[in-house]
């Protein structure tokens, strides 16, 4: 088990001692996204713009899990607050595994320039020109958290997680680092599965 202090307790010492939890890594998705991009604007003309991203295809490949992300299978219904480049993510899409069993997987999250990067920097000169492909995270803060449904079957255990998303861009494709939060570092979750 973890044994690292949170940092918590140098703020709290009479409180209850803990650490820091583990996070290891549960798989690797590469997402591919259509090209064109539906902007539908701010509704009233007011402070968030609705953009739609939809996802096309992709793998994913982790310790135990293998699939393929199902073509148009879900998107990410993105709000942009108007006047930066600082991006609220809303995506859900579906996954089917490579021994066939389904897997949904809902993602919100953020992107924003990164602080004092050169391109906050290009942002705040002109934040009319089109968001650069990023593809870098000493560039932006791209995360999300992920939440993971899946039905009876080998896949259960994914349903009783936390995770978080580490993301990077490039044009028409996404990357994300899917980890998972435990206490329990090394031992693989339970299933979660409700008894009569």
């Amino acid at each position: 088990m973890s044994t690292s202090p949170s940092p918590g307790n140098d703020y709290f010492p009479n409180g209850p001692r803990m650490r820091q939890p583990s996070l290891p890594f549960l798989y690797r998705l590469e997402c591919d996204i259509a090209k064109e991009e539906i902007n539908i604007g701010a509704p009233h003309n007011a402070g968030t713009i609705r953009s739609i991203a939809n996802i096309i295809g992709g793998t994913l490949r982790g310790p135990g899990i293998e699939g393929s992300v199902l073509p148009l299978g879900g998107a990410d219904w993105a709000t942009v607050v108007k006047g930066t480049h600082s991006i609220t993510l809303d995506v859900r899409y579906a996954v089917r595994t490579v021994d066939n069993h389904h897997i949904y997987i809902r993602a919100h999250g953020l992107y924003r320039p990164g602080p004092g990067t050169s391109y906050a920097k290009d942002v705040e000169a002109d934040w009319t020109k089109p968001p650069l492909a990023v593809a870098t995270q000493d560039d932006v803060e791209f995360f999300s958290h992920l939440r993971l449904e899946a039905g009876p079957g080998p896949y259960n255990w994914l349903n009783g997680l936390v995770c978080l998303g580490v993301m990077v861009c490039e044009r028409e494709k996404v990357w994300i680092d899917a980890y998972r939060l435990t206490n329990f570092p090394g031992i693989m979750p339970d299933d979660v599965i409700a008894r009569d």
